[in-house]
């Protein structure tokens, strides 16, 4: 796999350089001198960007008295997926949310290395911060499948405009995580993985469709990950991992090089446990990129300018609860969004918690809300495979969704999704169905502008909610119950309003639990200060408790992503093209009959 030129040929160059004399006409400052350790030892479990950085500097050291580095980061992460992943857990299954490795990762944890031994973490916040990234993240140094076998070999030569940001900010691409095929679905379930299971209890789901980054960072094998949120996908599997999920308002983060599902509510974003670490991860994602036209709408009167870090609203005093008025959303049109049960009874815990911390919470119901989609998926996916082309070639074997109904896309047969056959039963009914609509038709106008109708009405009440006293009240942010049942992602999916999601708890299964904070369109930051406020006086995140397999000896990273590829193969000498139709159908077929039979609820 190629390494990053731009790196190692920085690395190389302030290496050469390095001899220089402090002073010298060179201009090159000195190595960077490590402070004495202060006995405090490193621990990777839970370990945040804080405690990263704090042990490259020396603050903390690791268990044998050594300074910690990049590679030995890399290898204590993979080391940990090595033993953990696939070994099976209380419930009988594995985790298995990590799809693939990047074999470039281990080079470009020494580049940065040499880097840190030169400069220190100079602008790079994200330094050496091991991410794992959803599976439909173009990188330019490792494929990405949206967890299907029908798109294997895709591997673009240009990053994800998010991912090219996470890459200037330091951060360390470790690999990628499983996800709901094709972002399908909500509870792990795709051909490459096949099966991703909560770490808290593996006989429930992690949610999805981001379901392998979020069981992945809830499992501590990696320190940040990413998700794409287009109902639900970052916001479920947040709350049911114990982490901070942010959803940013559609356009924040450019959804170049991210394959799409719907683009009118497609929200790439950042998923960790603890909303600073997803916050510094976020200032790396967002931005303007002409590529994609939605980030230039940009327009918060509060902030008239894009605000270029946002972790200066993790200030509680300034940003955070007191004073806050926030309605806590019971019904939206005719659905009952708070539910019942133990995750009512946590998120009313959190309401009294946030009142306690000086905020007033109203209860508030917006009975005109109508969802919207303006899903136009044939068009959307024929739009990305143009745009992956004039990027990269035609390097990658599809080319369209189906080239039996391809309309302007130069797609033979062969080169469709659909037609390959591999499309597991898990997708294959979506796909089939978004085949037969036109290739040719964007998004329906009238349904974008329900979306923009949706937002105003929902803004315009939050901006005065009638009291039953009488008079009116304006509101900060909305409470919600994250999940699938009710399903209340159509809310802010709808709105395309930002949403941030920290934990309230856990259940009585052991299973962790979140509340979702939701602002106006653009208006990340208050969202981002009420949840940190009460994330940090609560402090909810609880890590799993994991078996690991005494066995299980170093890493090799090809014999990792062979066996991840050929995971449902009974031979595993054989590309998954080699095999016939039926008999790579059968195996599928086996593997997701036996979904629905998993105990637990979703």
């Amino acid at each position: 796999m190629p390494i990053r030129p731009s790196l190692l040929l920085i690395a190389l160059l302030l290496t050469a350089c390095g001899r220089s004399q402090p002073g010298s006409d060179s201009g090159t400052p000195p190595p960077v001198e490590p402070p004495p350790p202060t006995g405090k030892t490193f621990v990777l479990e839970e370990a945040t960007v804080a405690d990263i950085h704090a042990a490259f500097a020396g603050r903390q050291t690791l268990e044998d008295g050594s300074a910690l580095s990049c590679v030995k980061l890399y290898a204590l992460y993979t080391a940990r997926i090595a033993a953990i992943d696939d070994f099976p857990q209380a419930g009988g299954l594995p985790v298995n949310a990590v799809l693939r490795i990047n074999p470039a990762a281990r080079a470009e944890a020494e580049a940065l290395d040499a880097l840190y031994a030169q400069e220190g973490l100079g602008n790079r916040p994200l330094h050496c911060v091991p991410m794992l990234l959803k599976d439909n993240y173009d990188t330019f140094d490792h494929p990405s499948t949206s967890g299907s076998y029908a798109m294997l070999g895709h591997q673009a030569g240009v990053d994800a405009n998010a991912v090219a940001g996470l890459r200037k900010a330091g951060a360390l691409i470790l690999g990628k995580a499983n996800q709901d095929e094709f972002a399908f679905s909500v509870m792990g379930t795709s051909g490459r993985g096949p099966l991703t299971r909560n770490p808290y209890d593996a006989t429930q789901s992690p949610g999805g469709s981001s379901s392998g980054t979020g069981a992945a960072i809830a499992a501590n094998f990696a320190a940040i990950g990413t998700g794409t949120d287009t109902c639900m996908s970052i916001r479920y599997p947040s709350s049911v991992n114990g982490l901070a999920g942010i959803r940013p308002s559609v356009g924040l983060v450019s959804q170049h090089g991210v394959f799409p599902l719907t683009h009118s509510r497609d929200a790439p974003g950042p998923m960790a446990r603890t909303l600073h670490d997803a916050v510094l991860a976020l200032n790396a994602m967002a931005g303007a990129d002409p590529r994609d036209a939605k980030t230039l709408e940009y327009s918060n009167p509060s902030y008239p300018e894009r605000p270029a870090d946002y972790t200066q609203f993790l200030d509680r005093a300034k940003y955070g609860l007191k004073g806050r008025k926030l309605g806590f959303v019971k019904r939206m049109g005719t659905l009952d969004t708070a539910g019942d049960g133990e995750h009512l009874a946590l998120i009313e815990a959190a309401i009294a918690e946030m009142k306690a911390l000086g905020a007033e919470v109203y209860e508030v119901e917006f009975p005109d809300f109508v969802s919207a989609a303006a899903s136009a998926m044939h068009y959307e996916w024929n739009e990305y495979f143009r745009q992956f082309e004039a990027e990269n070639g035609y390097a990658a074997p599809r080319r369209c969704l189906t080239a039996l109904n391809a309309g302007q896309n130069q797609c033979s047969l062969g080169d469709g999704v659909l037609d390959t056959g591999l499309v597991s039963p898990v997708a294959l009914i979506s796909v089939a169905a978004a085949a037969l609509s036109d290739p040719d038709t964007p998004p329906d106008a009238t349904l974008l502008q329900q979306h923009i109708d949706t937002r105003n009405y929902v803004q315009a009440l939050m901006d005065a909610y009638p009291l039953p006293g009488g008079g009116t009240v304006r509101l900060d942010a909305l409470l919600i119950r994250p999940g699938s049942s009710p399903r209340t992602c159509d809310f802010g999916s709808t709105t395309q309003n930002p949403s941030v999601v920290v934990p309230v708890g856990l259940s009585s299964d052991g299973v962790p639990k979140g509340i979702e904070v939701l602002a106006r369109k653009w208006d990340e930051p208050t969202a981002i200060g009420i949840a940190y406020d009460y994330e940090q006086a609560t402090h909810f995140r609880t890590p799993p408790k994991l078996a690991a397999n005494p066995q299980a000896g170093s890493l090799l990273v090809s014999e990792f992503n062979r066996a991840r590829e050929d995971l449902l193969l009974g031979l595993l000498d054989q590309d998954p093209y080699a095999l016939p139709m039926e008999d790579y159908l059968r195996v599928i077929r086996e593997y997701v009959s036996g979904f629905s039979e998993v105990p637990g609820n979703p």
